[in-house]
C-alpha cells in the first residue's frame, strides 16, 4: 500500500513538473546544441561537454521549478480547466510542493556557480523572472504572453551565450519558434476563455475579444509563414526543409478555418496541434544534417532494387 502512494506521488509530481514538457526541452536543447549552434563541433565533443551539460542541467531544474510555482498559484483555475489533472496533482500537498520548488532551484544554482559566475547570475535572473511572472505578470492580457514566451526561450538563449555563434540561419529559426511559442500560448488563452473570466485573468480574448484575438493570431501565422519561405529558399537547412514546406501548409490551412471555430472544444483541439507542431520541429532538427539529394539517391537506389 504505502509502495503505491509512492508511486501515485512519483506520477503526481511527474505531472505538477510537466515531465513530458521537460523531456521535449532536454531533447529541443540538445539538438539545438549538435545541429544549430555548433553544427561544425563534433557530436561526442558536445554531448561529454561538462559545461553544456550543466547549463541544460540547470535550465531543466529552473523549468521544473517554475512549473511548481506555477501550479501553485493556478490550482483552481486548473481545477476548471484540466479537473483529472489537478485531482491526480493534489496526491502531493502544496507544503511538499513548495519544498521541492526550492530544493531544485537551489541545486540549480549550487551547478550554476560552479560552471561560472556568469552562469549563476543568468539562472538567477532567469528564477525571478519565472516567479515574478506567476507572482504578478499571469493576470496581464497580452503581457503575460510576451513576458512567458520570453522565459521559455531563455534556456536557448544561455545556449547562445555558451557558443558565441549567432548567424543569420539561427536568427531565422530562433525566430520562428518564438512566434510558434506565441501563437500556442494565445490560441490556450482561447480554449480556456471560461476559467480565466471566473478567475478575473485578464486574457488576451477576455479583454480585447475573440476578434481581436484571430485577427492577432492570424498575423503571426503570416510572419511564420515568410519565415518558413525565406528558411526553406535559404536551403541549408538539409532534410528540414520538409518539416517548414508542411508547417507552411498547415499554417495556411489554420489561416483559413480559424475564423470557423466557434467552440472552446475547436480551440483545444487547436491548442494540441500546434503543441504537436512544436515537438515535431524538435524532432525534425535532426534533418538538419540529412542532404535532400542523398535521400534523393537513396530512393533512387532502393526502387532499382525494388525492380
Amino acid at each position: 500500500m504505502n509502495f503505491q502512494k509512492v508511486i501515485l506521488k512519483l506520477f503526481a509530481l511527474f505531472s505538477v513538473v510537466r515531465g513530458y514538457n521537460l523531456i521535449v526541452l532536454i531533447l529541443a536543447q540538445y539538438l539545438a546544441a549538435l545541429f544549430i549552434f555548433a553544427p561544425d563541433l563534433g557530436h561526442r565533443q558536445i554531448i561529454t561537454d561538462v559545461k553544456l551539460d550543466g547549463i541544460i542541467l540547470c535550465s531543466i531544474l529552473c523549468v521544473a521549478a517554475g512549473y511548481i510555482i506555477n501550479n501553485f498559484y493556478d490550482l483552481e483555475k486548473d481545477e476548471i480547466k484540466r479537473p483529472l489533472q489537478v485531482y491526480l496533482q493534489k496526491q502531493v500537498s502544496q507544503n511538499f510542493k513548495l519544498t521541492i520548488y526550492i530544493i531544485l532551484n537551489l541545486s540549480a544554482l549550487i551547478i550554476a556557480w560552479f560552471i561560472s559566475w556568469r552562469v549563476f547570475i543568468f539562472f538567477v535572473v532567469y528564477q525571478f523572472l519565472v516567479w515574478f511572472y506567476s507572482h504578478k505578470i499571469n493576470r496581464f492580457a497580452l503581457i503575460k504572453n510576451v513576458y512567458l514566451i520570453i522565459i521559455r526561450v531563455m534556456p536557448f538563449f544561455a545556449l547562445l551565450i555558451y557558443f558565441d555563434n549567432f548567424t543569420f540561419n539561427l536568427a531565422l529559426h530562433a525566430t520562428f519558434l518564438t512566434i510558434l511559442f506565441l501563437i500556442t500560448d494565445i490560441v490556450k488563452d482561447l480554449s480556456s476563455q471560461k476559467a480565466d473570466l471566473i478567475y478575473n485573468y485578464n486574457s488576451i480574448p477576455i479583454k480585447y475579444g475573440i476578434d481581436f484575438t484571430k485577427v492577432l493570431i492570424s498575423c503571426l501565422i503570416i510572419i511564420e509563414l515568410i519565415i518558413g519561405i525565406l528558411i526553406i529558399i535559404k536551403n541549408d537547412v538539409g532534410a528540414m526543409k520538409y518539416f517548414f514546406i508542411c508547417a507552411n501548409i498547415a499554417f495556411f490551412f489554420v489561416l483559413l478555418m480559424i475564423w470557423r471555430i466557434k467552440t472552446i472544444q475547436g480551440y483545444k483541439i487547436l491548442h494540441y496541434f500546434f503543441k504537436g507542431m512544436i515537438v515535431l520541429g524538435v524532432f525534425s532538427i535532426v534533418l538538419i544534417e540529412i542532404n535532400p539529394l542523398t535521400l534523393q539517391t537513396i530512393a533512387q537506389n532502393f526502387s532499382k532494387r525494388v525492380n
